[in-house]
């Protein structure tokens, strides 16, 4: 139960946000603009504004940069677009790429004898072998930075490697060294009296105490950050960041009343400054600690309330279609008022006309057989209306039943598996008789069984969503090469931990299709085809047309499928099976598949043979 308020070092190379042109301008300069040294300038400015929403399209215009800076033998430029390379690659978990980037950046800025943008390539290259969990040469490339700050004298970049050298221990377990380091860090920033460096310094310092179960101290740290914040009117991000680490001490103190406090304070200031991240941050902080406390009603409320929030997206539709009610009603409504007025007018003339009626009764009589013979059609009409909207909502009724019922037959049967994980991890995480290697593997299978559970919950809410709404799709061109870069990038960290390699042969530019049901299926297809391969094999995903169609193709290299399986899959009665390192799924993912895949006319063709892998074909008419 934390949230680290970790202020990451500075890129010195990248555009800050509030300088970057708008990004049609830069794009019209890229194809119009002819001097080299100005395109150079355009491409890195285009990468930075991508890096933070788009990182293929970052990547691109990055490596034109670099491209472009070596026909110009610009060494400075180089080696600064390997650098944003090599931090755009860290940003997908694509840490292989990363760590080759930078090592590249390095060595320009060796050659440049560039001491300050040296060291920093090697503090991003001691961060790229943490996140893989090689401490050796974390601490071989912190030192060659060390080394090279202490000759530059460079206090500001010495507080930011300690820092940061404190944080990977923290990160790692190491509570006694992490104190180490981040004390020297605050202790540094404070002797050149660089506020800001310390107060980050000590939010560090204090989230390692908390860690360490020192928490006295840790709320110390938390209370002098915190007035500072306070009396350097912070961001509110900070400020709502910091009230929830002082909460979580709290918590972990066992101080209800103070904890709670500050949970809601850390809320109110989260929601108005619109940082989702923290205000979910304490739902679930929240929800621990009252179920610490065995108050498991209060529990279950913050965990639901964490949970809408996650999946706020799913929501919208909702609301809208609230709205649209509403204001169906508000037209109906005005309908019925000119319906009564309309009668009003005609009781009034029917008054004003009783003696010529009188005088007329014989048509009068024939009239009010005829008015009575409309009513009694008028009325068989509206009971069949009425009758039809039964049927309907009966219909609707039972379509809901049915997505209740599956959803839950494989919540049942699919989450308890995963939460007994989660259990049995929990309840041997504190146990020091537990060697911990055999820690570290309870802690990825935990990690294995989180992640399988949230892709199973986002594939039960999509399809009980389109279950539900029933609405059809509008079809409208669909860039293949940005959703293939999207998806691969949403599934880089899966394929990472089974050593994959995903090539891409994209021959398609634009089809005709929804945005979101193509990302859901080919993000399912991915899925599929990581958990059924062997480690280091490898997937291809292929985008070509032919005449008649468009096609988009998932090709592995896994454990296959018969020709009974297939079939089971494409009459919607497939079982799941583990994949080929044991995960688990709900057998929800390829029934979705076809069903949204349906909505824009398309249609899924898999082949397959057992042993040699299976392809999954995304069949899309040309329009």
């Amino acid at each position: 139960m934390k949230y680290c308020l970790l202020i990451f070092l500075l890129l010195p190379f990248t555009l800050p946000a509030q300088r970057r042109a708008p990004v049609d301008s830069l794009l019209r300069a890229a194809d119009t603009e002819t001097s080299d040294s100005a395109l150079l300038i355009i491409y890195q400015q285009l990468g930075s504004y991508y890096q933070d929403n788009n990182a293929g399209k970052a990547i691109e215009f990055f490596e034109k940069e670099n491209a472009l800076a070596k026909h110009l033998n610009w060494p400075l430029k180089i080696g600064n677009s390997f650098y944003d390379l090599g931090y755009t690659y860290l940003l997908m978990s694509d840490f292989n790429k990363s760590l080759y980037n930078y090592q590249q950046s390095s060595v320009y800025y060796e050659q440049l004898k560039d001491d300050y943008r040296l060291s920093n390539a090697y503090m991003s290259i001691g961060n790229v072998y943490f996140q893989n969990n090689d401490f050796k040469h974390v601490d071989e490339y912190y030192d060659k930075a060390e080394y090279l700050i202490l000759r530059m004298k460079d206090s500001g970049q010495l507080n930011s490697l300690y820092d940061s050298r404190g944080v990977n221990y923290d990160r790692a377990g190491k509570f006694d060294s992490a104190e180490i380091w981040l004390k020297r860090a605050y202790l540094i920033a404070r002797l050149i009296k660089a506020e800001d460096y310390a107060m980050n310094s000590l939010s560090n310092l204090s989230l390692t105490y908390k860690h360490m179960n020192r928490t006295d101290e840790a709320l110390r740290g938390f209370d002098t950050v915190l007035t500072y914040y306070l009396k350097t009117n912070a961001p509110k991000d900070y400020l709502s960041a910091i009230y929830n680490n002082i909460a979580s001490a709290n918590a972990q103190a066992g101080r209800i009343p103070q904890a709670l406090e500050a949970f809601n304070k850390s809320i109110e200031i989260g929601k108005a400054a619109g940082v989702t991240a923290v205000v979910m941050e304490n739902y679930r902080n929240m929800s621990d600690m009252f179920g610490n406390i065995r108050d498991f009603e209060k529990q279950s409320i913050y965990l639901k309330k964490y949970y809408h929030l996650k999946d706020s997206i799913f929501t919208v539709d909702n609301k809208n279609a609230l709205t649209e009610l509403e204001a169906t009603y508000k037209v109906d409504k005005k309908n019925l008022e000119l319906v009564k007025k309309d009668a009003e007018v005609s009781r009034q003339k029917n008054q004003r006309n009783i003696f010529f009626i009188i005088a007329l009764a014989i048509f009068g009589i024939l009239g009010a057989l005829a008015y009575f013979y409309s009513r009694i059609k008028n009325k068989n009409a509206l009971l069949q209306q009425q009758n039809i909207q039964i049927n309907e909502q009966k219909n609707e009724l039972q379509t809901l039943n049915q997505v209740k019922d599956r959803l839950f037959s494989i919540i049942s049967h699919d989450l308890r598996n995963p939460l007994v994980t989660l259990r049995s991890y929990l309840a041997l995480a504190d146990n020091d008789a537990i060697a911990p290697e055999k820690k570290q593997q309870f802690k990825l299978q935990t990690m294995n069984a989180v992640s399988q559970t949230g892709d199973m919950l986002d594939n039960l809410l999509a399809w009980a969503n389109v279950q539900i709404k029933n609405t059809k799709a509008s079809v409208v061109p669909v860039s293949i090469p940005d959703l293939v870069e999207d998806m691969l990038s949403n599934v880089a960290a899966q394929s990472f931990q089974k050593q994959l390699s995903i090539q891409k042969d994209i021959q398609v530019n634009m089809v005709p299709g929804d945005y979101d049901i193509l990302s859901i299926a080919l993000r399912n297809l991915l899925t599929n085809a990581i958990k059924y391969s062997d480690e280091k094999k490898t997937i291809n995903v292929l985008a070509t047309r032919d005449e008649k169609n468009n096609f988009i193709t998932v090709q592995d290299e896994g454990v296959g499928l018969t020709a009974e399986q297939i079939n089971s899959i494409l009459s919607n009665q497939n079982d799941t099976t583990k994949g080929t390192k044991g995960e688990k799924g709900s057998g929800l993912g390829l029934f979705l598949v076809r069903e949204l895949l349906q909505k824009i006319n398309a249609t899924l063709k898999i082949e397959s043979e057992p042993g040699k892998g299976s392809s999954f074909v995304i069949v899309l008419p040309v329009l």
